[in-house]
């Protein structure tokens, strides 16, 4: 521990020590990670079925993580908090690396968990783009909503495990408003970041209403490089992400509202861990020398340390949407329209992967013998969307129709560069671009008869038609075509079509308790191969999710619980591979299963405290051998384990408020994490190392805060308290590469101080 460490350590110490002694408990309620009630009456309002609800009534299994909670724990990327949401999985800093209940063959695919925006699909369908993980800020959020199990009744295509979605801050007529806030971390073994971010809502008129927030993070670093020719040694892993969200309510009548928005963030990072070939950590000194090593993870060069070039990552997003309800008493309509664009460069360090280039016959001379490869992708998705829906109540029926559009450009552009030994001279043997167009054309019902005052059944069905095409464009040197082939144009095209339903009895015990079953289904849209040795197209895969849960208020003001059994069914599962002229291929396997147990509760045992926690218990498995699609495909055996899902994670949090005077309140807190050991990705056929197991990891977070007149506040904490090198992601390409590591950030100290008017 440096002496900086130690300072903010016996600093904040003396802080919780000082404020604990002083103070005396009160009645509070707060919502917990998981958007469970406090129990105390207050209620969660949530949009996950398309219009609002309370959480405790939503017949599906859902979290839910505040803004608040997001800014004063300085949880800014999904890799930071995932491990505190049951059932969610992550292997990367591609949407398609997120998965929920198990249902994930890897990255290489089509995400099978949806990213929204609001109500509005961010990212692609397909695997066209690779759209990263938007972390967006949370000055701009109100909520995140993680809904688990298919959801492709309401939400369409590629929510196979379930979704997130990202509920923005909404103008309001009411009043004059906002929230000014700074913050600073410092990182053991690293350096320190800052941040500040600012919001205000602001009536105009009383039929207008504007919000606007924006921030600027530049985040600790704390990664070392060994490399002679990067541009830092200590502390590398730079990344500064700034970017602002503005909104209009726009309400001519108590009956019609508009709101429309636009959001823009963007990100420059060197050596970031958005990159798992030189963010990631190189481990296993075997693997270095012995391509058949089992993988450890003892690292290569020591402790948080690389040995790559640098790595250069520059992202934007942006999304501008507009929505309009209109409110004609027996039927609501509502418009949303949309037009996202995610773009992402991002260079790696390949050295050791295209080394065969700088050997004879290969060689591209003696000046590039002791010389580097780097890779370069350029990746982007543009999409725009169209939905109508209408809502209503007829008698004993609650009914929403609608009427859904999307079409998606994507694609990545990449291309190699093969550097000599003092990084000056060039060449580029091999670019290639793959454009892809994808569009959705569905229409989707549902409906909730109340049969009784207690008993009610929810149906639904959406039936969509999707078309897709997919080009490819290579330009490779005489040298490197023995790698990847001659230059070339392709361009193939697909169509598919797919019915999506849902069933879901509910018995309310009483206002506050109630039992569910559910049958949901979702998939993903098929797609054409650019490479048709293996097949020329590949079809939809689709799952089926068979849930059981219970939901309330056990003990009222005092215990609330949030429980789901469930089994998910997944058959034609889409399944990458590398064909013989080395460009990838998507094929449909067999069958998998995924089976589990989800469990939140949340406990005020006394005035002032929130007991929070949960676990999930998950089991996903092949229940058929992978067929062989040849040449890089990948295997596996019935009952093999599917990748990146632990058996068991929990979370467990703490939080104490206690009254100093009539104007001061303190709070303490702390939180429990634990992520049990999870496979790593399925082996590819060209593997020559046994599969790789990523270990589990437990880690402590510590918190306590000031709040003055609810007008000021002061947070302060220790993320990651003893300092734990937990894995949460191995990259080692499917057995065929020398493995990286991505791990948990190192133990950081923060402080936060907010100003509300």
């Amino acid at each position: 521990m440096t002496r900086l460490d130690r300072v903010i350590s016996t600093s904040l110490f003396a802080l919780m020590v000082g404020v604990s002694g002083s103070a005396h408990a009160q009645d509070a309620s707060r919502a917990n990670d998981t958007g469970a009630s406090a129990g105390t009456g207050e209620e969660i309002i949530v949009t996950a079925q398309k219009r609002q609800q309370r959480q405790i009534d939503v017949p599906l299994a859902i979290s839910t993580i505040g803004s608040e909670t997001l800014t004063s724990q300085n949880l800014n990327r999904i890799s930071d908090y995932f491990d505190r949401i049951p059932g969610l999985q992550f292997s990367g800093p591609r949407i398609a690396a997120l998965s929920l209940r198990g249902v994930t063959t890897g990255a290489a695919s089509s995400p099978t968990l949806a990213v929204l925006v609001d109500d509005v699909q961010f990212g692609g369908s397909t695997d066209g783009g690779q759209t990263p993980i938007p972390d967006f800020d949370g000055s701009t959020l109100q909520r995140i909503e993680v809904l688990r199990g298919p959801q492709g009744t309401l939400y369409g295509a590629s929510s196979l495990g379930g979704l997130i979605k990202y509920v923005l801050k909404e103008p309001s007529l009411d009043k004059l408003s906002g929230r000014v806030e700074v913050g600073g971390t410092h990182i053991s073994h690293g350096n320190e970041g800052w941040v500040a971010r600012g919001s205000v809502n602001a009536p105009l008129t009383d039929w207008l209403a504007v919000t606007a927030s924006g921030f600027y993070r530049d985040d600790a670093a704390w990664l070392d490089n060994v490399n002679a020719r990067a541009r830092d040694a200590r502390d590398t892993n730079t990344r500064k992400v700034w970017g602002g969200r503005a909104a209009a309510l726009i309400q001519p009548a108590p009956n019609l509202k508009f709101v429309l928005s636009g959001l823009y963030q963007k990100q420059k990072a060197i050596n970031s861990d958005l990159s798992t070939s030189s963010g990631g950590v190189p481990i296993c000194r075997a693997c270095q020398t012995d391509p058949t090593a089992r993988v450890t993870t003892d690292p290569v060069f020591g402790d948080l340390t690389l040995n790559s070039l640098d790595s250069f990552n520059n992202a934007k997003y942006q999304m501008y949407s507009a929505r309009g309800e209109w409110d004609l008493d027996q039927v609501k309509l509502t418009s949303i329209t949309a037009w996202s664009r995610s773009d992402n460069s991002l260079s790696n360090d390949v050295t050791s992967t295209f080394r065969p280039l700088f050997l004879r016959p290969f060689s591209y001379g003696a000046a590039y013998a002791g010389g580097s490869v780097t890779i370069d992708n350029a990746d982007y998705t543009h999409k725009f969307s169209q939905e109508l829906r209408a809502t209503g109540t007829v008698g004993i029926v609650d009914w929403l129709v609608g009427g859904f559009y999307t079409v998606e450009h994507s694609g990545v552009d990449q291309s190699l560069t093969l550097a000599d030994a003092s990084g000056g001279q060039a060449v580029v043997p091999y670019i290639a671009e793959g454009p892809d167009k994808y569009r959705e054309y569905a229409g989707f019902a549902d409906a909730t008869v109340h049969l009784t005052d207690k008993f009610e059944v929810q149906f639904g069905g959406r039936y969509a038609q999707n078309k897709r095409t997919s080009s490819s464009a290579q330009i490779t040197t005489p040298q490197a075509a023995v790698f990847f082939g001659p230059s070339s144009v392709t361009a193939a095209n697909s169509k598919d079509n797919a019915f999506t339903w849902l069933i879901s009895p509910t018995y309310h015990f009483s206002r506050d308790i109630m039992v569910y079953a559910r049958i949901a289904t979702g998939y993903r849209p098929g797609g054409p191969n650019i490479d048709t040795t293996v097949t020329s197209s590949y079809g939809p895969d689709r799952v089926t999710n068979y849930e059981v849960g219970f939901k309330g208020v056990v003990v009222p003001g005092v215990l609330t619980i949030d429980t789901a059994l469930f089994q998910i069914d997944w058959k034609n599962i889409q399944l990458g591979g590398t064909a013989e002229s080395g460009l990838t291929f998507t094929a449909n396997g067999d069958t998998a299963r995924s089976r589990g147990w989800e469990f939140s509760a949340n406990l005020t045992p006394w005035q002032g405290m929130t007991v929070s926690g949960n676990f999930a218990l998950t089991d996903a498995e092949l229940t058929a051998t992978l067929v062989d699609l040849g040449e890089g495909s990948l295997v596996g055996r019935s009952g093999t384990d599917l990748p990146f899902t632990a058996k068991f994670t929990t979370s467990v949090s703490a939080d104490q408020t206690l009254p100093l005077n009539d104007r001061l309140t303190a709070t303490l807190g702390a939180s429990f994490t634990h992520v049990g050991d999870r496979p790593g990705g399925l082996v590819s056929n060209l593997a020559t190392r046994p599969r790789l197991e990523i270990p589990g990891y437990s880690t402590v977070d510590l918190r306590a805060g000031l709040d003055f007149d609810q007008v000021w506040s002061l947070s302060v904490y220790v993320r990651n308290v003893f300092d734990k090198r937990g894995v949460t992601f191995i990259n080692d390409r499917n057995g065929t590469s020398t493995p990286n590591a991505l791990y948990v950030m190192p133990r950081s100290f923060g402080l936060t101080v907010a100003r509300d008017f």
